[in-house]
């Protein structure tokens, strides 16, 4: 049986590193902080590209730092 794979989508973490507030990330991005949250606990089944994008210009970062591929 092969190994099960979850991938972890990381927007507090390099949000953390950028020193940037869900406010302050939520208000660049014309987003609800409630909707940062819900990202940032992996409540979100999808992220459209442009909300990714968006993400990736505001934090400038690439799509790949963004997520993280862990055995479960």
């Amino acid at each position: 049986m092969e190994p099960k794979v979850h991938i972890v989508f990381r927007l507090k973490e390099i949000r953390n590193q950028k020193e940037i507030s869900q406010n302050e990330l939520a208000r660049q991005c014309e987003m609800s902080v409630t909707n940062i949250q819900k990202y940032e606990q992996q409540k979100m089944k999808s992220i459209p590209f442009d909300t990714l994008a968006l993400f990736c210009q505001v934090l400038n970062c690439q799509p790949g730092d963004l997520f993280e591929k862990k055995e479960v």
